[in-house]
């Protein structure tokens, strides 16, 4: 199968969807990657697709676009989201017309819905959208707890999304979520369209569980990218308001900040009270393995965390927020702890970092839960078997419009306990 892979950015490491399921399929099938990329920094990450991929295409576009800000402007009066109206791009458009036309994919496998936008209505070629997580969704929890422009563009985005999903999910033959969460949100106001959900996940094998020499004492680390706001809120709202309780109980407590522009937002706390803050690491297991406590004080998030995967496949014990858990099949004081206020919150991380017994425990229920359910291979082979119906179930129109048999597809919603970032 040749698959024509459009993606709205340079996949690396940081970006996990792209990043773990390129090299899982072009084992087998011929992949043709187009993406958008702002910098020479990000095109040289998109090399390390090169052993997987026929041809690897960058389009460059400036990462702060006054042009992009100017649409968004011209967006304001319609029905069009800003964040769709930013990354509208003739230029982006034209080189799929171009991929198109010159490597004749049997599929064009378009990740997040600003990327939607650049295949053209008449393409005639059977498309899968993965925009991963509801934009809906998201900015609706955006405006319970974000800052004021945070909340204004918030609802401005939630209403319009709320009206302009169901139509992208209608552009493709089939639509892809991380979690039956942000699945069912589309689902509801657009029942016609075909979905399906393949949950994000780890590579069990590069995030091995730890022995207990690895831990150190009384260590507690939040890992991320602080280019997503999200992450930002979490480590704000532990700073201010869980890990003073902590360190009343624990004055030794450390606190590790890991993740991709971490020190941009919070290097003003590193080397204060017992606060490391570390950008970017290219393996960010050991940082992982040696802390006592991972967490996940999330106030805004849509999906399917990778970083409670990545604790739970090393074996690091994880007190998380019931949103941050909002689509995973765990429980409560089987494979992790779950508080929602800050002194609930605090408590569960001194409690576990007392209890290693109680941290064991937890530790090995959640490995062999991300074993069974979120292994990047089976994900892969997932997304596979998907993209192969669509393509088989595909016949085009005289007219030259899109036409699918939907029929031939399966509305797979698994639960995410079935499931396989």
């Amino acid at each position: 199968m040749k698959i024509l892979y459009l993606l709205p950015f340079v996949p690396w490491v940081g970006r996990v969807r792209s990043y773990h399921l390129i090299p899982r399929l072009g084992r087998k099938h011929e992949i043709y990657l187009l993406c958008r990329s702002s910098s020479d920094e990000e095109e040289s990450h998109a090399q390390e697709m090169q052993p997987y991929c026929r041809s690897i295409r960058c389009v460059r576009h400036s990462a702060t676009s006054t042009r992009g800000i100017f649409k968004c402007a011209l967006a304001l009066p319609t029905p069009i989201p800003l964040r769709m109206a930013y990354f509208a791009s003739r230029t982006m458009r034209n080189a799929v017309r171009e991929a198109t036309a010159k490597f004749s994919p049997d599929l064009i496998y378009v990740e997040r819905w600003r990327a939607l936008q650049w295949v053209p209505r008449d393409v005639g070629i059977p498309i899968i959208s993965d925009p991963t997580d509801s934009m809906t969704l998201y900015n609706w929890r955006l405006i319970g707890a974000g800052t004021y422009w945070e909340k204004v563009i918030g609802l401005e985005e939630a209403l319009k999304f709320r009206w302009y999903e169901p139509r992208l999910s209608r552009r493709s033959q089939l639509t892809i979520f991380c979690s039956d969460v942000d699945l069912e949100c589309v689902q509801k106001r657009s029942p016609k369209s075909r979905f399906a959900n393949v949950c994000n996940g780890v590579d069990t094998r590069k995030f091995f569980f730890k022995p207990p020499t690895e831990e150190e004492d009384n260590r507690v680390v939040f890992t991320g990218s602080f280019t997503y706001g999200p992450n930002r809120h979490a480590v704000s709202f532990f700073v201010k308001k869980i890990l003073p309780i902590v360190r009343q109980r624990v004055p030794s407590v450390k606190f590790a900040v890991v993740g991709n522009q971490a020190s941009r937002h919070f290097g003003h706390l590193n080397g204060c009270d017992g606060v490391e803050v570390l950008d970017f690491v290219p393996l960010l297991r050991p940082y992982i393995a040696r802390a006592t406590v991972a967490i996940a004080p999330m106030t805004v998030a849509v999906g399917i965390l990778t970083k409670l995967l990545e604790a739970f496949a090393v074996g690091t014990a994880v007190v998380a927020t019931s949103r941050a858990c909002t689509g995973l099949p765990v429980q409560n004081g089987e494979h992790l702890l779950m508080a929602d206020t800050a002194s609930a919150f605090a408590e569960g991380v001194i409690r576990l970092l007392h209890d290693g017994e109680l941290r064991r425990l937890l530790a090995l229920n959640a490995r062999r839960f991300v074993e069974r359910t979120c292994d990047w291979d089976t994900n892969a082979a997932r997304m596979e078997g998907l993209m192969q119906q669509v393509t088989q179930s595909w016949i085009p129109a005289a007219d030259s419009q899109m036409v699918s048999l939907a029929e031939g597809i399966p509305n797979s919603r698994r639960s995410s306990s079935s499931q396989s970032s």
